[in-house]
Protein backbone atom coordinates (compact mmCIF):
# COMPACT_ATOMS: atom_id res chain seq x y z
CA UNK A 1 0.00 0.00 0.00
CA UNK A 2 3.17 2.41 0.15
CA UNK A 3 3.59 2.62 -3.08
CA UNK A 4 0.08 2.94 -3.77
CA UNK A 5 0.05 6.10 -1.58
CA UNK A 6 3.46 7.46 -2.81
CA UNK A 7 1.94 7.46 -6.65
CA UNK A 8 -1.81 9.28 -5.46
CA UNK A 9 0.66 12.02 -3.45
CA UNK A 10 2.53 12.55 -6.33
CA UNK A 11 -0.06 12.71 -8.92
CA UNK A 12 -2.07 15.06 -6.28
CA UNK A 13 1.49 17.40 -5.36
CA UNK A 14 2.73 17.05 -8.88
CA UNK A 15 6.71 16.27 -7.47
CA UNK A 16 8.40 13.96 -5.37
CA UNK A 17 9.74 16.99 -3.46
CA UNK A 18 6.36 18.02 -2.70
CA UNK A 19 4.68 14.29 -2.20
CA UNK A 20 7.87 13.68 0.05
CA UNK A 21 6.90 16.67 2.30
CA UNK A 22 3.46 15.69 2.37
CA UNK A 23 3.89 12.46 3.42
CA UNK A 24 6.81 13.14 5.78
CA UNK A 25 9.70 11.15 4.12
CA UNK A 26 12.26 11.54 2.13
CA UNK A 27 12.24 12.17 -1.32
CA UNK A 28 14.37 9.21 -2.50
CA UNK A 29 11.77 7.36 -0.28
CA UNK A 30 8.80 8.72 -2.44
CA UNK A 31 10.44 7.46 -5.69
CA UNK A 32 11.49 4.24 -4.69
CA UNK A 33 8.02 3.34 -4.28
CA UNK A 34 6.50 4.48 -7.15
CA UNK A 35 9.80 2.54 -8.91
CA UNK A 36 8.36 -0.35 -7.47
CA UNK A 37 4.90 0.41 -8.25
CA UNK A 38 5.78 0.79 -12.19
CA UNK A 39 8.13 -2.58 -11.93
CA UNK A 40 5.41 -3.96 -10.89
CA UNK A 41 2.65 -3.24 -13.50
CA UNK A 42 5.68 -2.84 -16.08
CA UNK A 43 5.26 0.72 -17.05
CA UNK A 44 5.76 4.51 -16.37
CA UNK A 45 2.99 6.13 -14.35
CA UNK A 46 4.57 9.33 -14.39
CA UNK A 47 5.60 11.85 -17.37
CA UNK A 48 7.20 15.53 -16.71
CA UNK A 49 5.28 17.95 -18.13
CA UNK A 50 6.83 22.03 -17.53
CA UNK A 51 7.69 21.67 -14.29
CA UNK A 52 5.04 19.00 -13.20
CA UNK A 53 4.79 15.54 -12.99
CA UNK A 54 1.54 14.21 -14.31
CA UNK A 55 0.35 10.49 -15.09
CA UNK A 56 0.81 8.63 -18.26
CA UNK A 57 -1.91 7.24 -19.63
CA UNK A 58 -1.33 3.94 -17.85
CA UNK A 59 -0.75 6.01 -14.94
CA UNK A 60 -4.20 7.53 -15.55
CA UNK A 61 -6.11 3.90 -15.62
CA UNK A 62 -4.19 2.93 -12.23
CA UNK A 63 -5.00 6.00 -10.64
CA UNK A 64 -8.25 5.53 -9.48
CA UNK A 65 -7.66 1.37 -8.57
CA UNK A 66 -5.46 2.81 -6.14
CA UNK A 67 -7.26 5.17 -4.44
CA UNK A 68 -9.86 2.57 -4.17
CA UNK A 69 -6.92 0.19 -2.86
CA UNK A 70 -6.07 2.36 -0.39
CA UNK A 71 -9.36 3.62 0.90
CA UNK A 72 -10.61 -0.06 1.29
CA UNK A 73 -7.59 -0.94 2.89
CA UNK A 74 -8.45 2.05 5.82
CA UNK A 75 -11.44 0.97 5.76
CA UNK A 76 -10.95 -2.54 6.64
CA UNK A 77 -8.36 -1.15 9.77
CA UNK A 78 -10.82 1.27 11.01
CA UNK A 79 -13.25 -1.71 11.30
CA UNK A 80 -11.13 -3.56 13.19
CA UNK A 81 -10.25 -1.11 15.64
CA UNK A 82 -14.01 0.10 16.31
CA UNK A 83 -14.18 -4.17 16.86
CA UNK A 84 -11.26 -3.69 19.05
CA UNK A 85 -12.87 -1.01 20.98
CA UNK A 86 -16.12 -2.99 21.57
CA UNK A 87 -14.00 -5.84 22.69
CA UNK A 88 -12.19 -3.39 25.57
CA UNK A 89 -15.29 -2.61 26.54
CA UNK A 90 -15.81 0.47 25.12
CA UNK A 91 -18.82 2.28 23.19
CA UNK A 92 -18.26 5.24 21.34
CA UNK A 93 -21.72 7.42 20.25
CA UNK A 94 -21.22 10.71 18.96
CA UNK A 95 -24.54 12.57 18.54
CA UNK A 96 -25.39 16.23 17.15
CA UNK A 97 -25.83 19.01 19.06
CA UNK A 98 -28.86 20.40 17.32
CA UNK A 99 -31.09 17.41 18.24
CA UNK A 100 -34.27 18.04 20.32
CA UNK A 101 -34.09 17.65 23.65
CA UNK A 102 -36.32 15.07 23.57
CA UNK A 103 -34.34 13.02 21.90
CA UNK A 104 -31.07 14.05 23.33
CA UNK A 105 -32.23 13.12 27.21
CA UNK A 106 -32.70 9.44 25.71
CA UNK A 107 -29.35 9.30 23.76
CA UNK A 108 -28.09 10.72 27.08
CA UNK A 109 -29.26 7.62 28.72
CA UNK A 110 -29.97 4.19 26.54
CA UNK A 111 -27.47 1.53 28.19
CA UNK A 112 -28.69 -2.10 26.22
CA UNK A 113 -28.71 -4.57 29.65
CA UNK A 114 -26.67 -6.91 27.33
CA UNK A 115 -23.63 -4.47 27.75
CA UNK A 116 -22.72 -5.66 31.47
CA UNK A 117 -19.47 -3.97 32.54
CA UNK A 118 -18.94 -2.14 29.44
CA UNK A 119 -18.79 1.52 29.48
CA UNK A 120 -20.45 4.33 26.84
CA UNK A 121 -18.35 7.40 26.04
CA UNK A 122 -20.88 9.67 24.62
CA UNK A 123 -19.47 12.76 22.58
CA UNK A 124 -21.42 15.91 21.33
CA UNK A 125 -20.47 16.64 17.75
CA UNK A 126 -22.35 18.34 14.48
CA UNK A 127 -24.09 15.63 12.72
CA UNK A 128 -20.87 15.74 9.80
CA UNK A 129 -18.30 15.21 12.48
CA UNK A 130 -20.32 12.36 14.04
CA UNK A 131 -20.67 10.41 10.49
CA UNK A 132 -17.08 10.94 9.99
CA UNK A 133 -16.47 9.20 13.24
CA UNK A 134 -18.70 6.28 12.50
CA UNK A 135 -17.12 5.73 9.46
CA UNK A 136 -13.47 6.64 10.19
CA UNK A 137 -14.19 3.91 13.16
CA UNK A 138 -13.70 6.40 15.86
CA UNK A 139 -17.39 5.70 16.81
CA UNK A 140 -19.66 2.51 16.51
CA UNK A 141 -22.67 4.17 16.40
CA UNK A 142 -23.97 8.56 15.37
CA UNK A 143 -27.12 10.17 16.02
CA UNK A 144 -27.73 13.39 13.72
CA UNK A 145 -30.02 14.77 11.18
CA UNK A 146 -31.26 13.00 8.54
CA UNK A 147 -30.72 11.98 5.77
CA UNK A 148 -26.78 10.91 5.68
CA UNK A 149 -25.58 10.50 1.83
CA UNK A 150 -23.24 8.01 2.78
CA UNK A 151 -23.48 4.22 1.38
CA UNK A 152 -21.00 2.87 3.60
CA UNK A 153 -23.73 3.67 6.66
CA UNK A 154 -27.06 2.34 7.33
CA UNK A 155 -29.48 4.70 8.99
CA UNK A 156 -32.82 4.82 11.03
CA UNK A 157 -35.25 7.40 11.23
CA UNK A 158 -36.13 7.65 14.98
CA UNK A 159 -37.99 11.03 14.81
CA UNK A 160 -39.83 13.41 12.79
CA UNK A 161 -40.54 17.40 13.97
CA UNK A 162 -42.94 19.57 11.96
CA UNK A 163 -40.99 22.65 9.60
CA UNK A 164 -41.29 26.14 10.46
CA UNK A 165 -41.33 28.95 9.05
CA UNK A 166 -38.93 30.96 11.17
CA UNK A 167 -40.37 34.88 9.55
CA UNK A 168 -39.11 38.53 10.87
CA UNK A 169 -41.12 40.58 12.97
CA UNK A 170 -43.49 42.96 10.90
CA UNK A 171 -43.02 40.31 7.78
CA UNK A 172 -46.14 40.77 5.63
CA UNK A 173 -46.46 37.05 6.02
CA UNK A 174 -45.95 37.02 10.36
CA UNK A 175 -50.33 38.02 10.75
CA UNK A 176 -51.10 34.78 8.93
CA UNK A 177 -51.75 31.59 11.02
CA UNK A 178 -50.04 29.42 8.56
CA UNK A 179 -47.60 29.82 6.09
CA UNK A 180 -48.50 27.71 2.67
CA UNK A 181 -45.56 26.46 0.52
CA UNK A 182 -46.42 28.79 -2.09
CA UNK A 183 -46.39 32.02 -0.14
CA UNK A 184 -42.42 31.32 0.01
CA UNK A 185 -42.09 31.03 -4.07
CA UNK A 186 -40.41 34.79 -4.02
CA UNK A 187 -39.41 35.30 -0.37
CA UNK A 188 -35.82 35.21 0.48
CA UNK A 189 -34.73 32.84 2.41
CA UNK A 190 -31.70 31.73 4.66
CA UNK A 191 -30.82 28.40 4.42
CA UNK A 192 -29.27 26.81 7.71
CA UNK A 193 -26.45 24.49 7.31
CA UNK A 194 -26.58 23.80 3.68
CA UNK A 195 -22.72 22.69 3.45
CA UNK A 196 -22.98 20.72 6.93
CA UNK A 197 -26.45 18.84 6.16
CA UNK A 198 -26.67 18.88 2.26
CA UNK A 199 -29.02 15.90 2.38
CA UNK A 200 -31.56 17.59 4.46
CA UNK A 201 -31.10 21.21 2.97
CA UNK A 202 -31.76 19.04 -1.21
CA UNK A 203 -34.86 17.29 0.88
CA UNK A 204 -36.26 20.55 1.37
CA UNK A 205 -35.37 21.91 -1.66
CA UNK A 206 -36.49 18.98 -3.83
CA UNK A 207 -40.02 18.71 -1.85
CA UNK A 208 -41.19 22.53 -2.62
CA UNK A 209 -39.91 21.74 -6.28
CA UNK A 210 -42.65 18.78 -6.30
CA UNK A 211 -45.12 21.47 -5.65
CA UNK A 212 -44.47 24.02 -8.38
CA UNK A 213 -41.80 26.00 -5.85
CA UNK A 214 -38.68 27.38 -6.68
CA UNK A 215 -36.93 28.95 -3.32
CA UNK A 216 -34.80 31.29 -3.63
CA UNK A 217 -31.75 31.32 -0.85
CA UNK A 218 -30.19 35.16 -0.12
CA UNK A 219 -27.79 33.32 2.72
CA UNK A 220 -26.50 30.23 3.96
CA UNK A 221 -25.96 30.47 7.86
CA UNK A 222 -23.55 27.97 9.64
CA UNK A 223 -26.27 27.43 12.81
CA UNK A 224 -29.52 27.79 14.04
CA UNK A 225 -27.96 31.04 16.27
CA UNK A 226 -26.96 32.45 13.32
CA UNK A 227 -29.78 31.88 11.09
CA UNK A 228 -31.97 33.04 13.39
CA UNK A 229 -30.22 36.22 13.86
CA UNK A 230 -30.06 36.92 9.93
CA UNK A 231 -34.02 36.58 10.45
CA UNK A 232 -34.16 39.71 12.37
CA UNK A 233 -31.70 41.63 10.39
CA UNK A 234 -34.42 40.96 7.78
CA UNK A 235 -32.07 39.45 5.46
CA UNK A 236 -35.00 36.64 4.77
CA UNK A 237 -37.00 33.72 6.19
CA UNK A 238 -35.45 30.73 7.60
CA UNK A 239 -36.93 27.11 7.84
CA UNK A 240 -36.52 24.95 10.83
CA UNK A 241 -38.26 23.22 13.58
CA UNK A 242 -39.71 24.69 16.80
CA UNK A 243 -37.43 23.54 18.86
CA UNK A 244 -34.66 25.31 17.28
CA UNK A 245 -36.67 28.57 16.84
CA UNK A 246 -36.98 28.66 20.70
CA UNK A 247 -33.78 28.08 21.59
CA UNK A 248 -32.51 31.53 21.54
CA UNK A 249 -34.37 34.41 22.50
CA UNK A 250 -34.40 36.27 19.09
CA UNK A 251 -37.65 38.36 18.50
CA UNK A 252 -39.04 36.59 15.12
CA UNK A 253 -41.93 34.80 14.95
CA UNK A 254 -42.88 31.57 14.01
CA UNK A 255 -45.58 30.01 12.01
CA UNK A 256 -45.84 26.33 10.76
CA UNK A 257 -46.39 25.41 7.16
CA UNK A 258 -49.49 23.79 6.28
CA UNK A 259 -47.34 21.17 4.41
CA UNK A 260 -47.08 18.79 7.02
CA UNK A 261 -44.84 16.18 4.76
CA UNK A 262 -41.98 19.14 5.33
CA UNK A 263 -40.45 17.94 8.49
CA UNK A 264 -37.22 17.81 10.21
CA UNK A 265 -35.65 13.61 10.27
CA UNK A 266 -33.80 12.58 13.24
CA UNK A 267 -32.18 9.35 13.23
CA UNK A 268 -29.32 6.63 14.29
CA UNK A 269 -26.22 5.50 12.04
CA UNK A 270 -23.47 2.77 11.99
CA UNK A 271 -21.47 1.40 9.67
CA UNK A 272 -22.74 -1.35 7.22
CA UNK A 273 -20.10 -3.72 7.80
CA UNK A 274 -20.43 -3.59 11.76
CA UNK A 275 -22.19 -6.96 12.61
CA UNK A 276 -21.50 -7.08 16.22
CA UNK A 277 -24.28 -7.65 18.23
CA UNK A 278 -23.86 -5.61 21.15
CA UNK A 279 -24.05 -2.61 18.50
CA UNK A 280 -27.21 -4.14 16.94
CA UNK A 281 -28.85 -4.34 20.05
CA UNK A 282 -28.43 -0.58 20.70
CA UNK A 283 -29.65 0.48 17.23
CA UNK A 284 -32.88 -1.49 18.89
CA UNK A 285 -32.61 0.19 21.64
CA UNK A 286 -33.01 2.96 20.69
CA UNK A 287 -35.61 2.37 18.17
CA UNK A 288 -38.33 1.17 20.86
CA UNK A 289 -36.82 4.34 23.54
CA UNK A 290 -37.97 6.74 21.01
CA UNK A 291 -41.62 5.24 20.03
CA UNK A 292 -43.03 7.65 22.09
CA UNK A 293 -41.34 10.86 20.03
CA UNK A 294 -42.78 9.32 16.77
CA UNK A 295 -46.18 9.07 18.29
CA UNK A 296 -46.54 12.67 19.63
CA UNK A 297 -43.57 14.86 17.92
CA UNK A 298 -45.10 17.96 18.75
Amino acid sequence: MDGQIAVLAVAEKGSFEAASKYLGIGRSAVRKRVQSVEAEIGTSVFRVMGKRMVPTEAGSLYLPSAQESVRQAWIGMDRVQAFVRVLTNDLRVGYSTYLNTKLLDIVRRIRPESMGSLTVTRESLMTYQAVAGVLQGDLHVGFGILPVLEPDLSTRLLFEEPLMACLPVGHRLATRSTIRPEDLERENLVSLSRKGLPGRHQDIVTHFESLGVSLKFATDAYSVKEALWLVTQGTGISLMTRFSASAYRYDVVVRPISDRLLTVKSGIFTRRDHSQKLISDFVDLAWAETASLRANPN
